[in-house]
């Protein structure tokens, strides 16, 4: 029993570690749905895979407050202790990222310039017979 409760506050560890990481990307693309549901998804498949292991399928409560505890102390010591760390770094990256976007869109305007000058001259007509043979005539 000793060992199955060291190894659900482990696993809740893990899962605290888990959301800890997955901080990161939720403050940069400011999308938290998506990184929560990530976790959650995550989190339950190894709530479930770890009551599957250690308890053949049973659900005791006894393990789901360890696995809950082991969380919460990876998440109050070690959340709190990366938090402005991860803020920082994200608020570099969002500046990165808008630099990176105006050089993207100076690339894409001129793809598009490039584009709508070929495309101008595709559609001078021809001016001739019905197979489209004779000189070109501008518009």
């Amino acid at each position: 029993m000793a060992e199955n409760i060291f190894y659900a506050v482990l696993a809740g560890g893990a899962l605290g570690l888990l959301f800890d990481f997955l901080r990161l990307p939720r403050l940069i693309f400011n999308d938290k749905f998506f990184f929560d549901f990530l976790f959650w998804i995550i989190s339950a498949f190894t709530v479930f895979c770890y009551l599957l292991i250690f308890n053949s399928g049973g659900i005791r409560m006894i393990y789901l407050f360890f696995i809950l505890l082991g969380f919460l102390l990876v998440t109050f010591t070690l959340g709190y202790a990366t938090k402005p760390i991860h803020t920082a770094i994200a608020k570099k990256l969002k500046i990165w990222a808008k630099s990176l976007k105006k050089v993207l869109q100076k690339l894409y305007n001129i793809y598009y310039n490039k584009k709508a000058n070929v495309k101008s001259f595709v559609k001078k007509k021809f001016k001739g017979g019905k197979n489209g043979k004779g000189s070109r005539k501008e518009e």
